[in-house]
This record gives structure tokens, sequence and C-alpha cells, in this order.
């Protein structure tokens, strides 16, 4: 069916328009929020023509559809009212008794923020960090010079990626969280501020300022937001509606900026700090183990959809380190074990369009996305599963021992691999990068052709 005709009947197994609080997208997945759960037509989006599976995280319901699923978002979107694409959701009395009476799994509410907040910022960082990887390979093979205009044009594309994320995720954590996404760009803005980014011997009202270089910070302006909106919810509700739109954004941005200045944004820097000093430390103790570990679970973390929560760890990383030797180089691993365990069991089936489906999403996950893979082939034949949980161990391992690095960040596979190109001009990074790929995939191929197949899966 068509992409309208796709989100249609999304919509309607969704409980409507009026059941949807919030809606976004990552790589594969149209990620819907909802209100009322006892609506939801589980069985019907599943078996929905076009719908791969189904993961349901607290009040999040993943869909997953496949790569095509930014088109489909997009008509998606067109279905719901000004209000609910605005995320307008029920009146305050209603969350607050809705809070009441469920037992939050703060865990599973927290990957969801940040999903949210992080994941609709993908493709301007995507871009960004293959623009980088790009200037890489032109500077180290083809002497592209740094002062040429044309080096000049596409690292500016890198740096208002990166050096203005704040702003991007801002608007999104806003969004998220039902305040006026515009004051949430605004407050990332005010982060990036060549008059306060990185300035010395700020004060407000004779109370100094603590300023770091927050160009690539994600955690300073999502506490900032975060204390927005217990500022920006009360005055959007009492303030009389005939100056609300005059008091309501003057009288947020006066509070939450010092606040957030003042104590907020150091204190998201210096957790940053920690994190990234923290997964150097796993790294460095743990050693190769901790890689293969990610490599092992990488299925896992995307069946579930909990994959994402570590999207803020990884930035934290990058911004940090300039790189990252922990995550991406297990999920590498993990997605290319994805990939050769899914093409093994192409070769185990009989049936014309299940071999066509597993070789064509093993391929996809050869290339950095995994969820046709995952839901298609994995998940029904359910051994297979081991067999990439076996390749993507053995190959992270691998990756953990030679010290393999990504160094721009976007989903570790075949299509990125100029991503694991050291700046330096060396190419031992990214040969090993190349073996990590190698060795996980026949890894998986091997492991999963010598489990076999769950003679259930739909042959």
């Amino acid at each position: 069916m068509s992409d309208k005709e796709l989100s249609k009947e999304i919509l309607t197994a969704l409980g409507g328009e009026e059941n949807v609080s919030f809606a976004t997208h990552c790589a594969t997945r149209l990620r819907v929020t909802i209100k009322d759960e006892a609506k939801i037509d589980e069985a019907k989006v599943k078996t929905t023509k076009g719908v791969l599976g189904l993961v349901k995280n607290e009040k999040e319901y993943q869909v997953i559809i496949g790569t095509n699923v930014s088109s489909v978002y997009l008509e998606f979107s067109k279905l719901l009212s000004n209000d609910t694409a605005n995320k307008k959701g029920g009146s305050a009395e209603e969350e607050s008794t809705s809070s009441k009476k469920e037992k939050q799994n703060y865990f599973l509410a927290a990957t969801d923020f940040i999903a949210g907040t992080v994941l609709p910022s993908l493709p301007i960082i995507v871009a960004g960090g293959m623009i980088s990887a790009l200037l890489v390979v032109c500077t180290t093979f083809f002497h592209l010079s740094k002062d040429a205009g044309t080096y000049i044009v596409l690292n500016a594309i890198y740096n208002a990626a990166f050096s203005f994320l704040p702003i991007f995720i801002g608007y999104n954590a806003a969004k998220k969280l039902t305040v006026n996404p515009m004051l949430g760009a605004l407050l990332g803005a005010v982060l990036v501020v060549p008059d306060i980014n990185g300035v010395k011997g700020l004060s407000f009202l004779g109370i100094p300022i603590t300023t770091g270089n927050y160009g690539s910070s994600i955690l300073p302006v999502i506490f900032g937001v975060l204390f927005m909106s217990l500022i920006y919810k009360p005055l959007d509700r009492y303030i009389p509606k005939e100056i609300k739109f005059f008091f309501v954004p003057l009288l947020t941005m006066l509070i939450a900026v010092p606040v957030m200045l003042i104590c907020l944004a150091p204190i998201g820097t210096w957790l940053g700090e920690w994190i990234g000093a923290g997964l150097i430390w796993l790294n460095v103790h743990l050693g190769w183990l901790s890689v293969g570990i990610i490599g092992a679970a990488t299925a896992f973390l995307m069946f579930s959809g909990t994959g994402s929560g570590l999207y803020a760890a990884i930035f934290l990383a990058f911004a940090e380190n300039g790189f990252e030797n922990f995550v991406m180089p297990g999920m590498l691993a993990g997605n290319l074990a994805i990939g050769g365990a899914a093409i093994a069991t192409m070769w185990m089936l009989k049936d014309k369009d299940a071999k066509a489906l597993a070789f064509s999403s093993g391929l996809t996950a050869v290339f950095g996305i995994t969820e046709p893979a995952i839901f298609g082939v994995l998940t029904p034949y359910k051994k297979p599963f081991i067999g990439a949980a076996i390749g993507g161990g053995i190959g992270g391992l691998f990756a953990g021992f030679t010290h393999v690095a990504e160094y721009a960040f976007v989903s570790p596979g075949v299509a990125s691999i100029v991503a694991f190109i050291n700046p330096d001009g060396t190419h031992c990074n990214l040969i090993m990068a190349a073996l990590t790929m190698l060795i996980a995939f026949v890894s998986a191929f091997i492991a999963t052709k010598i489990i076999g197949i769950e003679e259930g899966g739909n042959k």
C-alpha cells in the first residue's frame, strides 16, 4: 500500500488521532507516544502490510517500518491536527491523575525522552559526521588543502551541524515536553552565542557564571529545557490570554536563561565530562571485553528499542575526545553480525519470498540499518538471534583488542567505513575496522548455519 494508506492503517490501529500525544521517527521506526493504551490494537499494527514489527517502551509505541520511515512519518503527521502535531496532550489534571495511577519506569521514561530529543536531530548529525569523514578522505588521499574554498564550504556544513547542536537539541527537547519548541531553540542559541560560549568572567546580578564550551554539547541545553518547562507551563496556564503572547515568552526566558547559565549548564558540562571519562575508564579496565559485550548485545538493544539510551553517552564521548571507541565499534560488529545471520538464514529457507526478504534485509544490515533484519528474519526464526550475538561478540572482542575507534557519528556499517579513518592520516584503524566487519559477518554466518533456524518461522 502507499505511504498514505499505511499511515492511516497505523493511526487507526493506535486508537486514532485523539489518542496520539507525540510522534517522531528514527532511522527505521515510527515512534508514537499515546494517551490510552486500552485503545491500541497491537495485533492490527503488527499485521498491517508494510509494518515489520512493533516494540513497546512505556507509552511509546515503536512501529518498525524500514528505511522509508521518513516518508511514512510525513504522511502520518499530516493526519494529526495542529494541536496534536504541536504535542498538546491532555489537561494538567489528567496528566497528574495519570502519573499517580501509573508506576513509572524511570529508565524507560529517560530513554524515551532521550530518543524524542536526539533522534529528530540525527539527519543533521549524520550529515555533519559524514562530511567530516569525507574531508578526512579528501585531505589524506587527494591532498585537498584546508585553505581551499572547497574545504571551507564543506567544513562549514560540519561546523554548522555540531557547533549549533544545542539549538537543534533544545528545539526537540521542548517539543517533547510540550513546550513551545522555538523557546527551546532560543535557549540552545543562548549557549552558543559568542558573547556566552566559552567566555570567562561573566556574572548576572553579581552572581558569577561558570561558562564552558557549549558547542556540540547536549546535556546543558537539555537540563535548561527541563527547567524551562517547569516555568513555561504554569505561566501558559494562568496568564490571561490577552497578554499571554507577550508575557509568557518574556518571563520564561528571564527566569530560565540565568538559572541555566549559573547552575544547570555547568552541571551538564561536568556531568558530560564525567560520563566521557567513565566510558574511557570502562574501556580501559574492561578492555576488549567491553566492546565484545556491546557487539553481542546489539541485536537485543535494537530489538528492545533501548539502544537510543546510549546516544547521549556517545555524543558526549565525541565531544570530549573527538572519537568513540566503546559503543560504536561494538555496534559495528553487531550490525555486520546481524547481516551475516540474516544471509545465513536465507540459505536455509525454501520459500522464494522469505529468501528475498532475508537477503535484502541482511544486505541492509551490513550497510548499518538493522531493524528490517531483526524483525523480518531474526525474530520470526529465533535461533539466528543467537548467531548474531555470537558473531557480534567475536567481532566486538577483536575491535576492542585492536582499539578500533569511530571518528564521526554515523550508524556503523560498510557504507560508513570512512568514519573510521583516523584524522592523523594513518590507516591502521581503518584496516582493523574492516577486519572487524569481516570477522563479525563470517562468525555470525557460520554460527547461524550451525545452530539452524526455528521451524515455526514464516518459511
